[in-house]
């Protein structure tokens, strides 16, 4: 997808929110104190990606801050709840959670939002920003190992979720499912890591969380 057909999806989007929200009334936004309920339990995880190990190995409060280990600004939404990513946004408060088996890692998060046009205008902006990645490779660097070198794939939009995969060279087809969706005024911001991964693993994830937020 190029710069101007993005353009032309995010306006539509835009638009369509807007009749939306004027015919029916916008819900007022999710509040901070149920953002814990809004991820998937483990069970549902394990169902959303085909597996049955995955267990919550962390969970936290913050942004994380890899950019010493992503030397390319233009590359760190490859990692979720990156704190370079969301600095400016607006956001007011996020809940990470990492999962892990023997052969996936998972990280689940949401992001809240004063209003659900603050929601909006951050993924728009991350919609441009994950374009100057694309189709390109990054590396991951950590202090006494051999650098990460990984290569990001297109990035797309589909029924509002904007996606990519990122798949490490030299390391037997091991990859990385990616995506952002926002659902009124929390941004869903997904992993999902394995060899070969199923393509809809990441999107299961989105939708049921999404699912969630709109119930609240």
């Amino acid at each position: 997808m190029n710069m101007r057909q993005l353009t032309v999806v995010l306006a539509l989007a835009s638009a369509c929110i807007f009749v939306a929200s004027c015919s029916r009334g916008a819900p007022p936004p999710v509040a901070t104190g149920v953002l814990d309920r809004l991820l998937l339990s483990p069970a549902e995880i394990n169902t959303a990606i085909g597996t049955t190990g995955l267990q919550v190995n962390g969970t936290g409060t913050a942004m994380d801050d890899n950019s010493a280990n992503i030397p390319d600004k233009d590359c760190r939404f490859n990692l979720p709840t990156q704190a370079s990513v969301y600095d400016g946004s607006g956001w007011i408060a996020t809940r990470p959670q990492y999962l892990s088996d023997s052969s996936h890692v998972v990280q689940q998060a949401v992001v809240s939002f004063p209003s659900a046009n603050d929601a909006a205008r951050f993924f728009s902006a991350s919609a441009q920003r994950w374009e100057a990645c694309s189709m390109r490779q990054f590396h991951f660097i950590a202090p006494g190992q051999p650098d990460k070198v990984w290569t990001v794939g297109p990035i797309a939009i589909t029924n509002g979720t904007l996606s990519t995969t990122d798949t490490q060279v030299g390391a037997g087809g091991f990859a990385c499912q990616r995506a952002l969706a926002v659902s009124n005024n929390v941004a869903i911001d997904v992993a999902v890591c394995a060899v070969n991964p199923a393509h809809d693993s990441v999107f299961n994830i989105v939708d049921q969380i999404a699912a969630k937020v709109a119930k609240q």
